[in-house]
């Protein structure tokens, strides 16, 4: 009976310093449910949390980069704007004849060439943005941002801005007031743009805080006290050791007493 008992302690610590091993070696404290049930399910739902906030960050950050490149492709015509702007004064010069208008309405075609080469090409995963109205949706999970775009083709339109005409001295104030009119449009549609980026990556700070925490939590139950348990290991060697030695002590006295009784 007594060999029997040393065995079993001996069986009982080989397995411990082996559970010990594998926790060691994976540096977590839950390798399985048996390690510890309720930990292990709360563990594993932190994770799913975690990995969904992961996404809805990378959701918040594409939502930003297509804002970006929204307010990338306003700024260029915006600046384009400028110039016509620019032109449309200096046209109104009283020396001015009909061949320097002339001129000066070359440069202003090609400034509106300009523009529609920047509706017909900004664009973000293939998706042109400048050329249909409309509200591009972000999920975060629990809800979702918006990045709100415009018809800027039929928006300019509207101000007439491809009619554009220096050479008619009596048009000047019309083509003025057309760019003026489409300058403040872009102006207020950049101001909207620039909004809805701070909202996007405010968003996706708190997002990511959250994820922080959670994984945090998730360490605290999950992760091995590696001193811990190491040190467990030293004494669990040594207990192991100490086990060895008394069952074979057990089995060297049960085989005297065999032959003491068989003798």
């Amino acid at each position: 009976m007594k060999v029997s008992n040393n065995n079993s302690i001996l069986n009982q610590t080989i397995a411990q310093q082996d559970n010990l091993f594998k926790k060691l070696a994976t540096a977590r404290r839950i390798n399985s449910a048996a390690d510890d049930a309720a930990g292990l399910q709360i563990a594993n739902q932190l994770t799913s949390n975690i990995n969904a906030r992961e996404q809805a960050t990378r959701n918040v950050y594409d939502g930003v980069s297509l804002a970006r490149v929204y307010d990338q492709g306003l700024q260029a015509i915006e600046e384009n704007l400028q110039d016509l702007n620019t032109l449309a004064i200096q046209a109104g010069n009283g020396i001015y004849g009909a061949s320097e208008r002339q001129a000066l309405q070359q440069q202003a075609n090609q400034l509106l060439d300009n523009i529609r080469q920047t509706i017909d090409n900004t664009e973000f995963a293939g998706k042109g943005l400048f050329n249909q109205s409309g509200d591009v949706t972000f999920g975060t999970g629990d809800s979702s941002l918006s990045l709100a775009t415009d018809d800027v083709s039929a928006l300019l339109s509207s101000s007439d801005l491809f009619d554009f005409d220096l050479t008619n001295p009596a048009q000047l104030g019309t083509a003025l007031g057309n760019v003026q009119q489409s300058l403040q449009q872009l102006g207020g549609l950049r101001a909207d743009t620039g909004a809805t980026i701070n909202a996007f990556e405010a968003a996706a700070s708190v997002i990511d805080r959250q994820r922080i925490g959670e994984s945090e939590a998730r360490s605290r139950i999950e992760d091995l006290d590696y001193a811990k348990a190491v040190s467990d290991q030293v004494a669990g060697n040594i207990l192991l050791q100490s086990s060895i030695s008394v069952a074979a002590q057990g089995r060297v006295q049960q085989e005297q007493a065999l032959r003491i009784l068989g003798g």
